[in-house]
């Protein structure tokens, strides 16, 4: 089996500000290139409008009190500087990829887009068209809505990880709503900020100068802790949602893991995951792809949250493949609650998990990311840690006894045409 890598790189170096705020930075002189991360709590759990969140997260910095949009749009892509956005439930996050010669003439355009942020009545107006158009879109395919429908069981539709934006809600959305939403949540002075790359004490002190701003351009958002899902007490099947359209099913099975991600017991689930569905040769892929044909691919997998974890099973198989799809993946489950999983199968996995690791760590931007990632997830290298003693020593009897206790009261949905009735 693999060797664990050292955790030493998994940890950023740190550069104090002026304003005593942190950066963290991950360097590598080898590079040309430098990721910028803007990290603030700016997710869809702080809207009071559907969409709010997404909107400010999309609109900042497409144009400032001082430069227009287009003005902005061409300086950047000019000089080749890609610009990625995400909001989820807590956070907004802002990527700049950029070669370093550029920083100079980038920073001080930030600190701008920081200042002075703006939002015309043209870029908000281009902003809701799109949206409805990819809302509209997202309605019409089977995976969509059933991700939708799977959170909404496990959380309820009032909870922020439960909910989700419909074509109507946008008719409420607001230019002032967003605008207020941006000014309220992107202050530089709150801002988590993580840099990448070629990173030296030339662009350290250019950071000092632009991005430690003596006072905060908004009030500080309190750091949520998202409410506790509502127990399941029983398994779960949703009616199908009926989409006559569809050329084919989407299905999510899973449920709310009633553990924390420090418990060890979450890092043995985690290879039990993986048995089930997290790897090409898994016994899901083996079964409903290899054998019965049902599927492209099927998997299994757990999504952390600041404060709760999901573990999912998602396909898209033939319409008329859904239900036997189901009944196969329950059988798989039964027969980990019965059976042992071979030593062979289980080494295998050992080496998938650990070569899976070391390639998502495999790089400077991949290692900031993923510091990013646990961050806002309150997560530790605490978690990295378990994972290490869990691929390499956790036992059959232990995953069987997991599988017995934690593969149960699963919630089921299926989305697609009439035939998966």
């Amino acid at each position: 089996m693999l060797t664990p890598p050292s955790l030493a790189p998994l940890i950023p170096q740190q550069h104090r500000l002026p304003n005593g705020n942190i950066l963290y930075y991950f360097p590598n002189d080898n590079l040309d290139l430098v990721k910028l991360d803007f990290t603030v709590e700016a997710g869809s759990a702080y809207q009071q409008l559907k969409s709010q969140a997404h909107a400010a997260n999309q609109l900042f910095g497409e144009a400032t009190t001082l430069h227009d949009a287009p003005t902005i749009a061409e300086f950047l892509d000019f000089r080749g500087i890609v610009v990625e956005r995400m909001t989820d439930t807590c956070q907004g996050n802002i990527s700049y990829y950029f070669l370093r010669k550029y920083a100079d003439e980038l920073f001080p355009l930030l600190r701008e887009m920081f200042d002075h942020p703006e939002v015309t009545p043209q870029l908000f107006e281009a902003y809701v068209a799109q949206r409805r158009q990819k809302i509209a879109m997202g309605f019409q395919q089977t995976n969509y809505v059933a991700r939708n429908r799977f959170y909404e069981l496990l959380y309820g539709f009032d909870h922020p990880l439960g909910c989700y934006a419909t074509v109507s809600d946008l008719d409420l959305l607001t230019l002032d709503s967003v605008y207020q939403f941006l000014r309220r949540h992107y202050s530089l002075a709150h801002a988590h900020i993580v840099l990448a790359g070629h990173v030296d004490e030339d662009l350290l002190t250019l950071a000092d100068r632009y991005f430690s701003p003596e006072a905060p351009t908004g009030e500080h958002p309190i750091r949520l802790q998202l409410p506790a899902p509502a127990p399941v007490v029983s398994a779960e099947v949703s009616p199908a949602v009926l989409m006559p359209s569809a050329v084919q099913s989407s299905l999510r099975i899973g449920r709310v893991l009633p553990m924390a991600w420090h418990d060890p017991h979450y890092a043995q689930f985690m290879v039990l995951s993986t048995v089930l569905g997290g790897y090409f040769g898994s016994r899901l892929m083996s079964n409903i792809r290899e054998d019965k044909g049902y599927t492209y691919g099927i998997y299994s997998q757990t999504q952390v949250f600041r404060d709760s974890i999901v573990f999912f099973i998602t396909a898209e198989v033939a319409a008329h493949a859904t239900q036997p799809a189901v009944h196969e993946v329950m059988c798989e489950i039964d027969r980990l609650q019965q059976q042992p999983i071979p030593e062979e199968e289980l080494e295998r996995v050992r080496n998938v998990m650990m070569g899976d690791f070391i390639r998502s760590v495999d790089g400077t931007f991949e290692l900031s990311e993923r510091y990013r990632q646990m961050h806002f997830t309150d997560v530790t290298e605490q978690l990295t840690t378990h994972y290490f003693d869990a691929v390499q020593h956790v036992t059959p009897a232990q995953l069987q006894t997991l599988a017995q206790h934690l593969l149960t009261d699963l919630t089921t949905v299926t989305a697609g045409p009439a035939a998966v009735q």
